[in-house]
């Protein structure tokens, strides 16, 4: 039986989300924030031009209508080629750290290489605990006779991995079982780098990061300085330019900050695992704690949010409970959240539509990088899913995590490098406008991350006790992740219409720009909502996956004999439900007419068309508030169904509308009702067992512990038939 290869671990998919983070970043050299660097070598201004032509042709929406910006030509613009130079003076920088970095802190004062005459005994015990430790072979041991603190470092490149230790830490060897013990788990520490393989992710992370700042932000930084000093009337265009530079530096920082310490606790989980217990580990970091006392530090919360190592107390806390580990919080999420429009800033703003001549979306990776970013967000969501599955109580709430994404998305529209672009090329763009248009992208994020950890928790116990549970996730990423990349080109140019729709349409233009969002936001959906083909696509995404999951997860632990009874939920009470059905029933009526109007579709808003998606909305949220759990996925089937028997009179040309509007109504009005609180778990009759510890056996079956996972393979060998693998 072939060798069960378990998920990337949580520090490998942190170096992944930094890693993106920098290449995402690089749109900072994009068309209209930084065009003496990347683009206008020689050629004339595009952005003064296309100003001159607005103000010629009488005002912006004029300018549109009339394609004015064939007079600007921007042929002549070289921003892909400086893109793709970017990329190669980033390569080979981040290979030039990486090859020589370890060599220079090996050199560095005061740091020696371990004389096994002159420690012997420190010799034999650095060997014993290599040689124990899995795949940690071959690492060569530095001293630093000036640091005499309790301290240890781990780096090197492939076949040259060294560690030093510290003066401070040596004399521990010399010290009480308890000293020892202590000595022994700061070194399983730094071996425990080695073993988790994220030297060489670390290093070349870094080494990114690092080139990206001297090579590629500062550059921009320095540009916009010496505009909002010397250019005259540029303090608008340069501050603003020069404060979102700032801002990518600051997140980068703080991104830095954080995935640095995720391998710092994956290391000390691992020395627990080894040692078999955290008690050496815990008074090694009082030992560290005490010796770094005296020593000066800088505080406050900029401190807090860039340093690379967690505190003590931090790692204490995650030695103690888990689930610190498995679930990761606001502000992963926000960087992952921040680098999605800053991906596809370059290729989907209003500046990127008038320089498509400049052919930057050739040259931009945007598709590969949302790929990558969803992959990753489903794997930390299905991680989560894992932990909660196995510890049915004490897992932290998913909200924070789910807001991380959405005002990361937020910020990152905020901080992009055309917003400020945008915003002074076209005269009489409302700032309000401009925001909503941020706000709709931002809240249909909220909206995937949320079915995202849906999704993770339908197939927690298929991917649990597959054979193979890396290639059961693979399979599942790709097709959603697929799926997100063909329509994430339209989710992100959502921002662009909205701001183009204020000067195409004067009936748009007259309202408030959140109104004006949601008006577009809900055309460009019914537009969808014209091919039926789509419809079942999405469908077929975002239930069929998940039931699929769900299915799978069954089988596979009736095959094994374990079956859980998770704890449900008491349903809502009766009266609160049924207001909140009665209220999408007399709401989405008229908000459904006034939109036709606004859009000029009235055909839309006759009884025919209206009173089925009326009738399908209202029993699906309905059926939703009454579900004891997955409310949305019992509000939208529902509404499916009933939508589908009301459409079979109707032509088959309108089927796709009732059937996607009805269930957009139902998950609307589901969503509404989830700050209804729901009341007392109902007691069931256990015996006294808790409900959370309720196992259902099947004749002689056995229940397996939570992560036995050479148990589950046994127990899927025996149940197998014979002669097969």
């Amino acid at each position: 039986m072939p060798a069960r290869r378990s998920l990337p671990s949580g520090t490998l998919v942190a170096f992944v989300l930094l890693i993106c983070a920098v290449l995402s970043f690089l749109s900072v050299l994009h068309p209209g924030y930084a065009d003496f660097i990347a683009g206008e070598r020689g050629a004339p201004d595009l952005n003064s031009c296309l100003r001159n032509a607005m103000r010629e042709a009488g005002g912006t929406g004029e300018f549109i209508q009339s394609h004015a910006r064939t007079h600007c030509d921007s042929s002549g613009d070289r921003t892909s080629q400086g893109i793709l130079v970017s990329y190669v003076i980033l390569a080979v920088a981040t290979a030039v750290h990486y090859r020589f970095r370890s060599a220079r802190r090996a050199r560095r004062r005061g740091v020696r290489l371990l004389d096994p005459a002159r420690l012997p005994a420190l010799h034999a015990e650095t060997a014993r605990l290599a040689a124990g430790a899995e795949q940690t072979r071959g690492v060569t041991f530095l001293v630093d006779y000036l640091d005499s603190g309790v301290n240890g470092v781990t780096f090197g490149r492939v076949g040259h991995r060294q560690i030093i230790l510290s003066r401070g830490l040596i004399r521990l060897l010399d010290g009480d079982a308890s000293e020892r013990a202590a000595f022994r788990a700061v070194v399983l520490h730094e071996l425990a780098h080695v073993r988790n393989r994220d030297v060489d992710i670390t290093l070349v992370s870094i080494g990114l990061l690092r080139c990206f700042f001297v090579l590629m932000l500062l550059l921009p930084l320095v540009g916009n300085l010496a505009g909002l000093l010397f250019v005259p009337g540029g303090a608008p265009y340069y501050g603003l330019a020069l404060f979102d530079s700032a801002g990518f530096g600051a997140v980068l920082l703080a991104a830095r900050s954080a995935i640095l310490r995720t391998r710092e606790f994956r290391a000390d989980a691992r020395v627990v695992e080894w040692m078999g217990t955290a008690q050496p580990l815990l008074y090694a970091f009082d030992l560290a704690s005490v010796a770094s006392s005296g020593r000066r530090s800088v505080r406050g919360w900029w401190a807090k949010t860039t340093r690379t190592h967690p505190t003590f107390a931090q790692r204490r806390a995650c030695l103690a409970d888990e689930a610190l580990v498995m679930h990761q919080g606001f502000a992963f999420a926000f960087v992952m959240g921040f680098c999605l429009p800053t991906a596809w800033d370059p290729v989907s703003s209003v500046t990127a539509q008038v320089r498509q001549g400049g052919g930057v979306s050739s040259w931009w990776p945007s598709g590969l990088i949302t790929l990558v970013l969803v992959l990753v967000l489903l794997l930390t969501t299905v991680r989560a899913s894992l932990h909660r599955l196995r510890h049915r109580t004490g897992a932290p709430s998913p909200v924070p995590f789910r807001l991380g994404v959405g005002v990361g998305v937020l910020a990152g529209f905020a901080l992009a490098p055309s917003a400020v672009t945008d915003h002074l090329s076209l005269p009489g763009l409302r700032l309000s406008s401009q925001a909503s248009g941020w706000l709709v992208v931002a809240l249909l994020a909220l909206l995937f991350t949320m079915w995202c950890q849906y999704l993770g928790d339908s197939w927690a116990r298929a991917v649990d006790l597959a054979r193979r549970p890396f290639i059961t996730f693979a399979g599942v990423g790709l097709i959603v992740a697929g799926a997100v990349v063909a329509e994430a080109g339209t989710v992100f140019g959502l921002q662009w219409e909205i701001e183009y729709g204020q000067f195409m349409d004067k009936r748009l233009a007259a309202l408030p720009g959140p109104l004006h969002a949601a008006v577009w936001t809900q055309y460009r959906y019914m537009t969808l909502l014209l091919s039926l083909w789509w419809l079942l696509a999405l469908l077929a995404v975002l239930l069929g996956v998940p039931l699929a999951g769900a299915v799978r997860g069954m089988r596979l632990a009736r095959h094994a004999g374990v079956q859980d009874l998770p704890e449900r939920p008491a349903r809502r009470a009766l009266a609160p439900v049924l207001g909140a059905t009665a209220l999408t029933a007399l709401l989405l009526p008229p908000a459904y007419t006034w939109w036709a109007h606004q859009r000029g579709l009235d055909a839309l808003a006759f009884p025919t068309f209206l009173t089925p998606i009326t009738v399908a909305a209202a029993t699906g949220t309905l059926a939703g508030g009454l579900a004891r759990t997955r409310s949305m996925v019992w509000a939208a089937v529902t509404s499916l169904v009933v939508g589908l028997l009301l459409a079979l009179p109707l032509p088959t040309s309108m089927w796709s509308s009732q059937l996607g509007v009805g269930a957009e109504g139902a998950v609307l009005g589901t969503l509404l009702m989830a700050a209804i609180p729901r009341g007392r778990l109902l007691a069931r009759r256990t015996g006294g067992v808790p409900a959370c510890c309720r196992v259902r056996h099947a004749g002689p079956r056995r229940q397996l512990p939570p992560g036995d996972s050479a148990g589950r393979d046994d127990a899927l060998q025996r149940r197998r038939p014979p002669g097969t693998q």
